[in-house]
């Protein structure tokens, strides 16, 4: 049996074990898939534990908040996703550990799926973690040409201003409090912050609104409907859910853990279930 997991904090909610097993199943794979929440545990547990879990013939773990960051790290090889965003949220332990993100490239298939084309001009993304990276650098390969960044650590979102734009990504720091004014400028808007999970209870935008000309993208998908989805859907954008790129992220992921059983184009086939299972399940 392969043996999988995933390694993060808050995660009993997540339906990670639920979509591995489901596509292992359909590709006729065996395999186990464990969640391993280590909240309580200190910063060094994490490089003990993919130690453990090597040792116990995990084939690959995927990492989730607030580990993408540290994840690569870890690695012996840096595969180009990962080495583009520079966080890693997928590891695959063979005699070596590669790190992968899947989130950047879940991101580009999520969009893809949604447009074709006139994705959005002038995108305000709030959150520059682990998944905020992934999303930034992905808008960036898009060519979108005007980037908006909103990260509660000015340091870190300073940073990460200057590495975008040191890769030609026109990108800007700004603050909330310019978006009391300012927030229907934007064609769109993405919440990479963990507010609006059901540990982490809220709005990213507080008391401001979505307009009807926007779209919104909330990765938070345990809610489903977080406060952000709810005001947008209650102002009429196009939404997007968390469910599309937690989909797609895993596609990619179980790909790479299955490289040697299962073909990209061989996937494709099983999104249109998986999106009705998880959106009635979910979305509600």
């Amino acid at each position: 049996m392969n043996k999988f997991g995933l390694i993060g904090h808050n995660i009993e909610s997540s339906q990670a074990p639920d979509i591995h097993k489901r596509l292992g199943k359909s590709f006729g794979i065996s395999l186990s898939y464990e969640l391993f929440d280590i909240k309580e545990k200190g910063e060094d547990y994490f490089e003990s534990l993919l130690e453990e879990l090597r040792s116990d013939d995990f084939r690959g773990v995927n990492v989730t908040y607030p580990f993408k960051e540290k994840a690569i790290n870890y690695a012996n090889k840096i595969n180009q996703g990962a080495a583009y965003v520079k966080s890693a949220n997928t590891l695959i332990f063979k005699e070596k550990i590669i790190a992968e993100n899947t989130d950047f490239s879940g991101f580009l298939r999520t969009m893809d799926f949604h447009f074709k084309e006139n994705k959005a001009e002038k995108i305000l993304i709030i959150g520059g973690g682990g998944v905020g990276r992934s999303i930034l650098f992905g808008l960036g390969s898009l060519k979108n040409k005007d980037l908006y960044l909103i990260e509660a650590n000015l340091l870190k979102g300073e940073q990460l201003v200057k590495e975008l734009l040191s890769s030609n990504i026109n990108c800007k720091l700004i603050e909330t409090g310019e978006l009391d004014e300012g927030i229907e400028n934007f064609d769109a808007i993405i919440n990479c912050t963990p507010v609006g999970h059901k540990d982490f209870p809220g709005c990213p935008l507080g008391s401001l609104k979505p307009k009807k000309n926007q779209w919104i993208f909330d990765v938070v998908y345990t809610p489903a409907k977080t406060e952000f989805i709810k005001k947008g859907e209650k102002a009429g954008a196009k939404i997007i859910s968390g469910i599309d790129l937690f989909i797609f992220q895993a596609l990619d992921a179980f790909i790479l853990f299955n490289h040697d059983q299962v073909k990209n184009n061989e996937i494709s086939g099983h999104v249109n279930y998986l999106r009705q299972h998880y959106f009635d399940t979910l979305f509600i």
